[in-house]
C-alpha cells in the first residue's frame, strides 16, 4: 500500500513544475505519441517487460518520465483514447501506470469500527488503492455555532407545511444535531474537519475502470459514496504526498467527531457515548462501554438483544440486570426456559414458577390503578380498555389453537362485548372506587369477637371460567364456549386451566423477582403463559410507581409475534412503557419473525438499544437490510463474533463490544454447563491462590 512502494513512482518538485501544461490539445497529444511510436520500434519495443515482473529502482521513485493529467478525448501513451479524467505517470521499468482519486461521503450519518477496511484489503481487481486520511481540528465554540445555526434553522422549517416524510427526516436530523450539540458542550467528543481520500491505480486503463467500478459499487452497498474530483486529478495525487499546500477541498470535506475518526483507521473502534451507568462490557481498545437507558439522549428505555443458540443473550442480559439492579432499578424476569433461575435465586429473590402443580396464581384478567399525565396534571384511573384489549388477544389465541376458522368476524364482536360485561357485571369502571368492596369488611378472632377492617377488600376479578358461562348462553358463541372449555375449571384439562383462578401474587417490595414457565406443555400453554405474564406484569409492575426506574425482561420474545393480536398489544406495549418510568427488553434469538411482522418492526423502531450477537448465515440477510448494517459489520456477526462478543448499537452510536464479567459473576450468570464448570474450576482456584 501506499504511493511510494512498489510499481508506483513518486513526484519530484521539478516533475511538478513540468505538469502544468497537462491539458495540451489532442492533436498535439497524438504527434507526440506518434513519435514515441518510432522511436519504441526502432528500440526494438519487445524488450520492455511488464511491471509485475520488475523490480522497481530508486530512479522509479525519483524521477518518473512523464506526467500528465488526462482528460476526455485525450490519447495515451499506448494509443487508447480516454473518455475520462486521471493521471498517467510513465516510469523507467513500465510504459505508464494511471492513478484516479475519490473522495468518500459517508450519507448513512453514522460510523462503525473498521468500515474503511475493505480498502486496505483492496480486493477489487487487478490494481491499487492508496488512502489518505486528512484531518484538520476545529474549534468546539466553531462548531457549535455552525451546530446551533442549523437547529435554528430546522426548527424554522418545521413551521412549514410540508409532507410527512420529509417532517420525520427533519426531526430525526434535530434530534441527532442535539446530540452531538450536547457531546461537544460536554466535551465528550472533539470536532475536526476531515477529508477521506481513496487513490487506485492500474498500469492498464481498463484494469484501473474495472477496478474503480467494483470499488465504488461495493461502497455505495454500505453507503459510502465515492465521489471523483473531475478537472482536480493531478492536485488531488498531490493532495496524498507532502507535496500539498492545502489537501482539502470544500465541497469533499466533512464535520466529524473523535470516535468517527478512530473507526476510519484499522485499529480504531467506534464509541458509546455515554459516561454514567454500568459498564457493560469492553471494545477492542479493551476500553470500558459504558451503558444507561435513562440516558437523556434516548427517545425510550427500551432494548432488543438478539442473537443464535450459544451466542452469550442469556450472559449479556445477566450483566446488564446485575449491575443495574446494584444501581437501584427493580426488574422482572420472564423466563421461559429456566436459564434465569440460578442466578434469581441465588440473589435470595422470589422466582415464581408457574405451572399446574404450582402454588402460584395469576389472573389475566386483572386490573389495577394507574397514573396517568394529563394535560400536565396527575389522574389515577383504572387501566380498563387496555386490559379488556389484552385479555381479548389471549382468548382469540386460545381459539386459534384449537379451530382458527371458528374465529369470525361476528364472534370476534361478541367475544369482545362478553368481556365488557363481565367487567360491567361486577361493577368495574375507570374509577379507582370500584375496585373495592362497599362493605368494609370483618374479621373474627379465635374467641369470636368481630373486628371491622380499615383497610378495603378488592372485588373478585372476572375469570376465563366466567367468560366460558356467558359465552355458551350465546347462540353465536357456542362452538367457541367449547374450545375455551379446557382453559377452564369446567374442562377436562387441568393443566390448561391454571389460568382460570384468582391471582394470589402479591409483588412485594423486592429489587428482582422472575416468572419461571418452563413447567408448561411448550405447544400450548407456554407460548400463551407467556403473553398473560407479560399481560398481568404489565398491570401490576410495569405501569405502577412512575417513580421508580425498572425494567421487564422478555426472553423468548419472538413467540408473541407469532400471532397478530398479542403482537399488537405488545408493540402497544413497547410504546407505552416509557411514560411509566419502564424498560422493556426482548430476547430473541428468532429475530426474522420480528422482522416479518409489522408489529414486530414497531418493537424494533421503540427500541433505541440493540445488540446483536453472533448471528447464522441464513438470518444475517433479513438482519442487514433491516437495521442497515454494513457488509462489516455483517461479515463480523456471522464469522467473528463469539460468546458475548458482538456489536452494540444505541441510536446513531456504535461499537464492537465484549460482554465479560469478573469470575464470581461468571458463576451466576453462566448457563452453559461445560463452560460453567470451567468457570467454578477457575474460581475455585483463584480463592484457593488467594487464601495462601
Amino acid at each position: 500500500m501506499g504511493i511510494f512502494t512498489k510499481k508506483k513512482g513518486k513526484l519530484s518538485t521539478k516533475k511538478q513544475e513540468q505538469t502544468k501544461e497537462t491539458r495540451r490539445s489532442s492533436t498535439e497529444d497524438k504527434t507526440n505519441i506518434d513519435i514515441t511510436k518510432e522511436n519504441h520500434e526502432e528500440e526494438k519495443l519487445p524488450n520492455f517487460v511488464r511491471s509485475e515482473e520488475t523490480k522497481a529502482e530508486g530512479i522509479d521513485f525519483v524521477a518518473p518520465s512523464m506526467i500528465k493529467e488526462t482528460i476526455p478525448t485525450d490519447i495515451t501513451f499506448d494509443g487508447t483514447q480516454v473518455n475520462d479524467y486521471y493521471v498517467e505517470i510513465g516510469g523507467t521499468n513500465e510504459f505508464a501506470r494511471y492513478f484516479r482519486s475519490y473522495y468518500a461521503e459517508i450519507t448513512s450519518g453514522s460510523t462503525i469500527a473498521g468500515m474503511l477496511n475493505p480498502l486496505l484489503v483492496g480486493e477489487f481487481g487487478q490494481g491499487d488503492i492508496d488512502l489518505a486520511i486528512h484531518i484538520d481540528p476545529v474549534e468546539t465554540t466553531d462548531e457549535l455555532e455552525e451546530v446551533g445555526k442549523r437547529i435554528r434553522g430546522i426548527k424554522s422549517d418545521l413551521y412549514r407545511d410540508m409532507p410527512d416524510e420529509k417532517r420525520d427526516k427533519l426531526l430525526d436530523e434535530l434530534h441527532d444535531l442535539q446530540s452531538r450539540q450536547r457531546r461537544l458542550r460536554q466535551n465528550i467528543e472533539k470536532p475536526f474537519r476531515v477529508s477521506l481520500q481513496i487513490v487506485s491505480s492500474a498500469t492498464e486503463l481498463k484494469a484501473l475502470k474495472k477496478f474503480s467500478n467494483n470499488m465504488i459499487r461495493r461502497f455505495s452497498g454500505n453507503d459510502i459514496i465515492l465521489r471523483s474530483p473531475d478537472g482536480k486529478q493531478l492536485d488531488a495525487l498531490l493532495n496524498i504526498t507532502p507535496l500539498a499546500d492545502n489537501p482539502f477541498y470544500k465541497e469533499h470535506t466533512f464535520s466529524y467527531e473523535t470516535s468517527n475518526i478512530a473507526d476510519f483507521f484499522p485499529f480504531g473502534n467506534g464509541k458509546i457515548s455515554h459516561n454514567s451507568g454500568i459498564i457493560w462490557g469492553r471494545d477492542h481498545l479493551n476500553r470500558p462501554i459504558f451503558y444507561d437507558a435513562w440516558d437523556r439522549s434516548l427517545m425510550n428505555r427500551n432494548g432488543v438483544i438478539t442473537g443464535g443458540s450459544g451466542a452469550g443473550k442469556t450472559f449479556s442480559t445477566l450483566r446488564l440486570v446485575h449491575h443495574d439492579t446494584l444501581r437501584g432499578i427493580k426488574h422482572c424476569i420472564i423466563c421461559p426456559k429456566g436459564d434465569y433461575a440460578t442466578y434469581v435465586k441465588a440473589m435470595n429473590c422470589p422466582y415464581i414458577d408457574l405451572g399446574p402443580e404450582s402454588p402460584f396464581k395469576i389472573n389475566f384478567f386483572d386490573v389495577d390503578v394507574e397514573e396517568q399525565v394529563i394535560n400536565g396534571e396527575t389522574v389515577r384511573r383504572v387501566n380498563l380498555e387496555d386490559t379488556i384489549i389484552a385479555a381479548r388477544a389471549i382468548v382469540y389465541r386460545m381459539i386459534k389453537i384449537l379451530d382458527e376458522d371458528s374465529l369470525t368476524g361476528i364472534v370476534k364482536v361478541r367475544i369482545d362485548n362478553k368481556i365488557r360485561e363481565l367487567y360491567r357485571n361486577k361493577g368495574i369502571t375507570q374509577s379507582p372506587e370500584s375496585l373495592y368492596k362497599a362493605e368494609r369488611v370483618t374479621n373474627t378472632d379465635e374467641n369470636g369477637n368481630a373486628h371491622f377492617s380499615l383497610e378495603k377488600e378488592l372485588k373478585d376479578m372476572p375469570t376465563i371460567g366466567e367468560l366460558y358461562q356467558l359465552l355458551k348462553e350465546d347462540q353465536e358463541t357456542k362452538i367457541v364456549a367449547e374450545l375455551l372449555k379446557n382453559f377452564t375449571k369446567y374442562g377436562d384439562s387441568p393443566t390448561q386451566a391454571i389460568f382460570d383462578t384468582q391471582s394470589n401474587v402479591k409483588i412485594q417490595d423486592t429489587p428482582l423477582f422472575a416468572f419461571g414457565l418452563s413447567n408448561l406443555d411448550a405447544d400450548i400453554m407456554k407460548p400463551l403463559g407467556l403473553f398473560i405474564a407479560t399481560k398481568w406484569l404489565s398491570t401490576k409492575f410495569s405501569h405502577k410507581d412512575r417513580h421508580i426506574r425498572k425494567r421487564l425482561v422478555v426472553d423468548e420474545a419472538q413467540i408473541p409475534m407469532e400471532d397478530p393480536e398479542t403482537a399488537q398489544w405488545l408493540e402497544a406495549e413497547y410504546r407505552i412503557v416509557r411514560f411509566f418510568n419502564t424498560s422493556m427488553l426482548a430476547i430473541t434469538q428468532g429475530f426474522e419473525v420480528f422482522t416479518r411482522s409489522e408489529f414486530g418492526l414497531g418493537i424494533l423502531k421503540n427500541a433505541p438499544t440493540k445488540l446483536f450477537l453472533k448471528q447464522d448465515s441464513i438470518d444475517i440477510g433479513d438482519i442487514q437490510g433491516k437495521f442497515n448494517l454494513t457488509e462489516y459489520e455483517a461479515d463480523f456477526l456471522v464469522h467473528e463474533a463469539g460468546e458475548g462478543l458482538g456489536i452494540l448499537r444505541i441510536n446513531e452510536e456504535r461499537s464492537i463490544i465484549q460482554v465479560s464479567s469478573s469470575l464470581h459473576e461468571a458463576m451466576l450468570f453462566e448457563t452453559n454447563p461445560d463452560r460453567l464448570q470451567e468457570v467454578s474450576d477457575a474460581y475455585y482456584a483463584y480463592k484457593s491462590r488467594k487464601r495462601k
